[in-house]
């Protein structure tokens, strides 16, 4: 690593042409003093991506000698297909200083769950005896439904914009003893209709469901490129090191949404085949690879859309006080689940035709693991003339295994002291539905069914595909 930073920045010390810096660097100016006017550049574009992961869950067994063992078990295929319009301004406000405004529209989001090979009569989550077993009784009851399969939900409307700013301090198109140096500020505003996981239009079909995320997010930014060797062919690389913090609005506030914050590593080189800066006239392919570290956090996940959103804290006892363990007719009761819509989240069972949970739905925000995102892409850059851009390319992503279902049962507050006869099985070190002062410690959230370390579910062999053409028009 220290030798990969060590030649990047010879690269970057490298003499170089009077050129215009490289695109994820570049900045719109104005009041120079051969430009009084400002830069103005619009465009729209047009990006498809695609998702596709295995989802596997944690599953304890039971050999014929009585030892238990935990093994992960295929359960579910997942696939995501979006199509999205995106509009963006670019405004340049004095010297090499950027206002810009990004703009979405999701023509089509729409997801959907089926049964992994094999799984169909099996599957420990819908449709067969391993999900729908009253007698099973190891520890709480697991086994009643999670969720219908299979199943799809889709999406469409205006999203969440981003407003900004970028500043180059430094230019390499004017100055060649030093790279460009970009440091740039965004605000990404909660302006789409929530994405709610209980929303029923999105369950409908009929792809009206909300894509906004709920959340104002602050990405900053900075970045450095510096163009190699005068004439062309010639390269120009470019780092960027970037970080974001979302922070939840009042709606999903109230479900206790703690998105994570994430921090990104981007570096690349644009190959320049073809460049006249007085005539703009410029062609290029740009080369990058990104690595992106997603912290953990309360937020979408894979199956938000499908889980139905059990309430542990509802289960009481015929008294009406809170206990800790769970059973299959806890799972079976609505009025365990928090329901702020109608639906059918489970359907008809396929084994005895009974309509299981009516009138609750589906829709569950889940306590994601921190994970990591590997990404490759190549765009090539087209401007036949200062006034048009054409960018257009694709990109391919993996991520790391990671769960997606790991909330806590709870937090114990009993002191060292507490009196351990207080709580049934003891107080301290141990979530009790009423602890040593009378207080239900066990979270809202928390579903013993998949929460529970040996029954959790987790993605596997993610994969991302994203295509995308933009054109630019500048002024």
């Amino acid at each position: 690593m220290r030798t990969f930073f060590r030649h990047t920045a010879v690269l970057l010390a490298l003499s170089a042409g009077t050129a215009e810096a490289a695109y994820p660097t570049k900045v719109m100016s104005a009041l120079e003093d051969d430009k009084r006017l400002p830069d103005i550049q619009v465009g729209v574009g047009y990006d498809f991506s695609s998702k596709s992961a295995q989802i596997t869950r944690e599953w304890v067994q039971v050999d014929n000698a009585g030892n238990r063992s935990a093994i992960d078990v295929a359960e579910l295929d997942y696939a995501e297909l979006v199509h999205r319009l995106n509009m963006e301004v670019r405004v340049g406000l004095f010297r090499d200083l950027e206002l810009h405004i990004y703009a979405p529209v999701v023509l089509s989001d729409t997801s959907e769950i089926g049964f992994s090979e094999g799984v169909a009569g099996r599957s420990t989550i819908f449709g067969s005896a391993n999900a729908n077993d009253p007698n099973f009784a190891m520890g709480d009851n697991y086994r009643f439904p999670i969720t219908q399969v299979p199943a799809k939900r889709s999406r469409s409307g205006f999203g969440d914009m981003t407003f900004g700013l970028s500043w180059s301090p430094l230019n390499d198109a004017k100055d060649e003893a030093y790279p460009t140096i970009t440091l740039t500020g965004d605000i990404t505003a909660p302006t789409g209709t929530w994405r709610d996981p209980q929303d029923q239009d999105a369950a409908s079909g009929n792809g009206s469901g909300g894509v906004g995320l709920g959340q104002t997010i602050f990405d900053l930014s900075i970045g450095a490129s510096r163009r190699m060797l005068k004439g062309v062919p010639a390269l120009d690389p470019y780092m960027v090191f970037g970080a974001t913090i979302p922070v939840a609005t009042k709606v999903p506030e109230q479900l206790e949404m703690t998105p994570p914050p994430s921090g990104r590593f981007i570096v690349g080189t644009e190959v320049v085949f073809h460049d006249d800066p007085e005539e703009r006239v410029r062609y290029s392919i740009d080369v990058s690879f990104a690595l992106k570290y997603i912290g953990i956090g309360r937020t979408y996940s894979e199956l938000s859309d499908y889980l139905p959103d059990f309430n542990q804290k509802k289960v009481t006892d015929p008294s009406g006080v809170g206990r800790d363990s769970v059973n299959y007719d806890d799972y079976a009761d609505p009025a365990n689940y928090d329901a702020r819509v109608m639906g059918n989240c489970l359907g008809v069972d396929p084994n005895s035709g009974v309509t299981l949970l009516p009138g609750v739905p589906c829709g569950e925000l889940n306590q994601v693991d921190e994970h990591m995102r590997m990404t490759g892409a190549i765009t090539v850059h087209l401007q036949p003339s200062k006034y048009f851009l054409l960018r257009a390319g694709a990109a391919l992503g993996f991520t790391t295994n990671h769960l997606i279902t790991a909330e806590k049962v709870g937090t114990d507050t009993d002191p060292a002291d507490a009196n351990n006869m207080a709580c049934a099985g003891g107080c301290v070190g141990r979530v009790n539905a009423v602890n040593s002062a009378g207080v239900d410690e066990r979270s809202v959230h928390y579903d013993p069914r998949y929460d529970t370390p040996g029954r959790r579910f987790r993605a596997e062999d993610i994969l991302n595909l994203m295509l995308f053409l933009t054109a630019n028009l500048t002024f």
